[in-house]
């Protein structure tokens, strides 16, 4: 049996070609599929990053102690590193005043034939000079690691004069001289005031 279609060709069917029914079914099919498949891995992604996460928390937690434990020692440790840079600069900064007290004594002027003691010290203030210090005007501007301050009484101001021309002779001291005065109008005995440097280097 032949078909003869006798509407005009406006009136009548258009066939589409099978691939565009095959690619509207498709498109769909496949922009879904892609869709599924990113939001299927981001959740993976996510949910392995959360695993991470968590794996790490708790690890951390593990560690919370012996972090601790360091930190504890490591406060120790600068506290110890403090104690021994003072005791460093304590110990830089030690006279040893027994030795320069003797060191001292051994220019005060000598006693007389009957053993009468001319000089003595009824004061006497020692302190440490650290880092050594110079001053022009005191002791010639050498530097100093310790000073006494002297005070005391005296048979007669050349016994005084001897021992402050002793100290400034001296390589290991230096010494300013500030009063003398006579306790009574017919005594030789005065009260004396000095000050003596010792020199750096020059301790024993």
């Amino acid at each position: 049996m032949i078909n003869v279609n006798l509407l005009p060709k406006s009136l009548q069917r258009v066939r589409e070609p099978g691939y565009w029914r095959v690619l509207a079914v498709t498109v769909p099919v496949v922009a879904a599929a892609v869709l599924f498949s990113i939001s299927y891995l981001s959740g993976q992604t996510i949910t392995n990053l959360e695993r991470d996460v968590q794996i790490r928390q708790d690890q951390l937690a593990l560690l919370q102690p012996f972090l601790q434990e360091q930190r504890q020692l490591q406060s120790r440790q600068q506290a110890l590193r403090a104690l021994i840079a003072v005791a460093e600069e304590v110990r830089r900064g030690q006279v040893v005043w027994t030795s320069e007290i003797a060191a001292l004594l051994e220019y005060v002027p000598a006693l007389t034939a009957d053993g009468a003691v001319m000089l003595d010290f009824r004061s006497l203030n020692l302190r440490s000079v650290y880092p050594p210090a110079t001053d022009p005007n005191r002791y010639e501007g050498r530097p100093i690691v310790a000073e006494a301050s002297i005070s005391g009484t005296v048979r007669g101001p050349e016994v005084l004069a001897t021992f402050v021309r002793n100290l400034e002779n001296a390589p290991d001291f230096g010494v300013l001289f500030q009063n003398a005065t006579r306790q009574g109008e017919d005594d030789d005995l005065f009260t004396y005031n000095l000050t003596v440097g010792g020199f750096s280097g020059a301790q024993r």
